[in-house]
């Protein structure tokens, strides 16, 4: 067994399935060519930026992701055979075609190793777990799609979130920015976690108590810069996703219907419009949701074995 698959099995063995903040843990960009990276990647690495992982070994190719990495790949582990199936569990859940896009993972041995290269490749973004980065090229070409993290205990969590992300903006003209990581918090979930985060519903369940905050999808819709959300606004963004896929088939049709716009329109409008052609009070009905959706320890099995 190689270094990286006995670390892997001590993170599964002694981390739980507990929620992760996607605001603190990730983030995502797009450059262009009208925005580049400065210097471009050939100036970058002659002024002595770190090298990207992989340069040893060839990538594991899982579905339809290239991994690289500076210490050998096991297909086995479980983190990796999860990830087999992602592609096909987002285009089923959500009714959208394959997409033909490569996404490139670069996985950095530890998190030191990872903060350096990102410090020096994109000095100006905030320090993140965790990255998902369209880069165009050239106008008019297709993105490069890339996810960079490290290894560490939230590894599982943070690749499935990123590669969401991934898989979405490959097949869609855009997502606002509420969907986007309200997606990626609920497919960032162990699948028999059927997209509940724990932590995140069990926190809300006691801010919507009469007297406290109300949900605001409005507001959410609003928000087009990753630094407007904190953790109040990941785990609302959790919610209302978790609301349309799950709670009846009305919602689950509205949002259907505006991802299917999402793939010829990056700006279909709010999808407040359409719940409120579903609903009469869309909050009563994603409240009562909330407070009826069952807590995954009810289904606990054994991965990894």
């Amino acid at each position: 067994m190689g270094r990286f698959a006995s670390r892997l099995q001590r993170t599964l063995r002694w981390t739980p399935f507990v929620a992760v903040l996607a605001g603190l843990g990730c983030d995502s960009l797009k450059s262009s060519p009208s925005s580049p990276l400065p210097g471009g990647e050939r100036g970058l690495v002659a002024a002595g930026v770190p090298k990207k992982p992989g340069g040893l070994h060839p990538p594991l190719r899982v579905a339809k992701f290239a991994i690289y990495a500076d210490v050998p790949l096991e297909r086995g582990d479980v983190i990796f055979r999860e990830l087999e199936d992602l592609p096909d569990q987002i285009q089923g859940e959500l009714r959208l075609p394959a997409g033909n896009a490569l996404v490139h993972v670069y996985l950095f041995e530890d998190q030191e190793k990872y903060e350096a290269y990102m410090k020096d490749r994109y000095p100006w973004l905030p320090v993140r777990r965790a990255y998902f980065i369209a880069d165009q090229k050239r106008l008019g070409s297709a993105d490069d799609l890339q996810v960079y993290t490290f290894l560490g205990e939230h590894l599982r969590t943070d690749l499935r979130h990123e590669l969401t992300h991934a898989l979405l903006h490959g097949v869609l003209k855009g997502v606002p920015l509420w969907l986007d990581e309200g997606l990626a918090g609920f497919f960032e979930q162990p699948p028999h976690h059927d997209g509940v985060n724990p932590e995140h519903l069990e926190i809300l369940r006691k801010e919507y108590l009469p007297g406290g905050t109300h949900p605001d999808l409005g507001r959410l819709e609003k928000i087009g810069q990753v630094k407007q959300m904190g953790k109040p606004e990941y785990r609302e963004a959790w919610a209302w996703v978790h609301f349309l896929l799950r709670s009846d088939p009305k919602a689950k049709a509205a949002l259907l219907e505006y991802i299917q716009l999402l793939r010829e329109n990056p700006d279909p409008g709010p999808i407040q419009t359409k719940l409120a052609e579903a609903y009469a009070e869309p909050n009563a009905a994603f409240l009562q949701h909330l407070y009826r959706a069952e807590l995954p320890s009810a289904r606990i099995r054994t991965v990894g074995r």
